[in-house]
């Protein structure tokens, strides 16, 4: 079977199976290995800077118990994530996106980063690289579109049916619906299709499933290792 030539590859976290998670050698892995775009997660640090990270505190990444809102950018970027990495700022990740031609899809996770986003694409920090922003925090999502309309915006969802996924994405204005749930099959694709979205599926690690993914017609697919994509959009 075969990958629609309008679907797109990301590293999820960038390359989360070959380093340390949402770091800057796993973006510059997935650069390295040929992925278009890379997905990572924000939230503010104490002195308001957009880092990094999955979570809303330490715990599971760097085995400390401190909330990543109350330590500043510069003390997250000295805590031990693996292999000398620390948690990086955006804008860091922006810049190696730029030098290495990759795309960014940044989702909003903690409070007023939609805002915080469209605040530093509005300074220039994101000239250059082409960035999304997106969310399962609907509010933030708001955010993004009126700090910085021309941010194309994607709407993450848990299960849900085809007509609320519409009505949201029509209601912000998302370019992009990102069903995070199973099944997906070409019906719900057509559907999001037929609304004028482009779909992402939710990131998969095994290559039967990412062929499935891509056989339905799914625009964005996403994988922790490039390994696995790399065999349906080969040339």
């Amino acid at each position: 079977m075969f990958v629609k030539a309008r679907s797109r590859t990301v590293g999820h976290r960038g390359a989360s199976a070959l380093a340390p998670e949402n770091t800057l050698l796993a973006f510059g892995l997935a650069a390295e290995h040929g992925l278009q775009l890379v997905e990572l997660d924000v939230y503010l640090s104490r002195d308001g800077e957009l880092v990094v990270i999955h979570d809303e505190d330490l715990r599971r990444v760097g085995g400390r118990p401190e909330r990543v809102d109350s330590l500043t950018a510069n003390e997250l970027a000295r805590v031990d994530l693996g292999r000398g990495e620390g948690v990086p700022r955006l804008v860091d990740v922006l810049e190696l996106a730029r030098r290495r031609g990759i795309g960014v899809y940044v989702e909003l996770k903690g409070e007023r980063t939609g805002t915080a986003l469209g605040a530093l694409a509005r300074s220039g920090g994101a000239r250059g690289v082409e960035v999304i922003g997106g969310s399962f925090d609907v509010p933030l999502v708001v955010e993004l579109r009126v700090a910085a309309p021309e941010i194309p915006r994607s709407v993450l969802f848990r299960h849900t049916d085809i007509a609320t996924m519409r009505e949201v994405c029509a209601a912000v204005g998302a370019t992009y619906a990102h069903p995070c749930f199973r099944p997906l099959g070409r019906a719900l694709v057509d559907e999001l299709h037929a609304a004028g979205l482009i779909v992402m599926a939710p990131h998969t690690n095994d290559m039967a499933e990412a062929r499935a993914f891509a056989e339905a017609g799914i625009d964005v697919l996403a994988t922790d290792d490039p390994a696995v994509l790399m065999p349906l959009v080969a040339r």
